[in-house]
């Protein structure tokens, strides 16, 4: 008989934010494979859904191979900034959809809950009161934004001790939970990436004298783009042979990064896509040669995974949880903020200095992050529970 695991999140992908959360949507997608998976989705509400008056509670339904309750909910404005008022709203509003999700679903077996503050505090205060035992994920990087106050660091530190079994991303993340509280059980279990989706694909037509590296993220600040284009920049005095890079993604950074790109006299070899789905971030993988994560600070790299199951080589900083993805077999690791590392790593792929096998790359990646591997891991964690 499947277990009944309940999946309690603040982050989940959203019409107007589609990306965000989509590693929890991924998970569990592959829970469902084994287990009967609800998934209670309590977003806070952005500014535009808030003046619209969008408040009604979500309706159950079926999503892919697993059930999703969708809830958006608004807070006053400024009550995060009083953050036991808002983890106090948030519980109210969870202990509400679980007695309605449970005179229906049933009472489910494991509570696994992402994301120490909110979601955690309020799925540990359910268990609790329910008996069930409670799991938690976190994904939050660097982990000290859980830590601006002294209410945060009480409830994180109430909730990660009272946490039956406390899962981190990455050993870095895992690192900084324990550096904040040495007492808690911290596993290491990555995200999981749909290696059905995320493949090798061949794509014609483009020609080949054009060497493209691609990166693709949220355009803000800590993603490092304007040391990527730098690099780009001093790449372009070195070498003769034709190469471009490929920018997906959106961001405040966005207009910022284009004057940077005008400014350099980089418009040639530089393109910005907008945001991408799902299927557009596979197909510019696809279309590359090398997948570059500038970041200066990254608790996993969900897009570096994506681009190694698509037997990709990848660059990437040193910049906590790719320092783990990133093997010898895989890529090549740089200090983070250094467009002159950055700029020497790409000229080596371009001189054609590294040599990595596509398939190789992929059976590293689904060796260790693949389908196959995390439910393996989750299945004894449950089971030891």
């Amino acid at each position: 008989m499947k277990r009944k695991i309940l999946i309690i999140t603040p982050w989940y992908p959203t019409p107007s934010h589609p990306v965000e959360g989509i590693f929890i949507k991924e998970q569990a997608r592959a829970l469902a494979s084994e287990h009967a998976i609800y998934v209670m989705a309590l977003v806070l509400t952005d500014w535009k859904e808030i003046l619209s008056h969008i408040r009604k509670p979500g309706k159950p339904v079926k999503q892919d191979n697993f059930v999703l309750r969708l809830d958006k909910f608004h807070t006053l404005p400024g009550m995060r900034f009083f953050y036991g008022l808002y983890q106090q709203f948030y519980s109210q509003k969870l202990e509400k959809a679980f007695d309605e999700i449970i005179s229906t679903w049933g009472i489910p077996d494991v509570i696994h809950a992402h994301i120490v503050l909110p979601a955690g505090a309020a799925a540990l205060r359910v268990g609790k009161k329910h008996n069930i035992p409670v799991v938690l994920t976190e994904h939050t990087g660097p982990f000290s934004l859980h830590l601006r106050t002294k209410v945060c660091r009480q409830l994180t530190s109430q909730t990660l001790l009272g946490m039956d079994q406390v899962i981190a991303v990455s050993p870095a993340l895992r690192g900084q939970i324990t550096d904040f509280e040495p007492h808690v059980k911290v596993k290491t279990i990555g995200n999981v990436i749909d290696d059905n989706f995320f493949a090798p694909t061949s794509f014609a037509g483009e020609s080949e004298s054009v060497f493209r590296f691609l990166t693709i993220a949220i355009l803000t600040e800590i993603k490092g783009i304007k040391y990527l284009l730098e690099a780009m920049r001093i790449l372009s005095k070195e070498t003769n042979q034709r190469f471009e890079l490929v920018i997906g993604g959106d961001g405040p950074e966005r207009k910022t990064l284009e004057q940077q790109v005008k400014n350099t006299g980089m418009m040639s070899y530089c393109k910005f896509t907008g945001a991408l789905d799902r299927p557009q971030v596979r197909n510019w993988i696809n279309q590359s040669d090398v997948f570059i994560l500038p970041s200066l600070s990254e608790t996993f790299g969900v897009v570096l995974l994506e681009a190694m199951m698509c037997g990709k080589p990848v660059i990437s900083t040193r910049c906590g949880g790719p320092e783990d993805l990133v093997t010898p077999e895989t890529g090549v690791l740089v200090d983070i903020a250094d467009s002159n590392a950055l700029a020497r790593a790409m000229s080596d792929f371009i001189k054609n200095k590294h040599k990595f096998n596509a398939q190789d790359i992929r059976d590293n990646a689904l060796e260790r992050y693949g389908q196959t591997a995390f439910l393996h891991k989750i299945a004894q964690l449950y089971d030891d529970l």
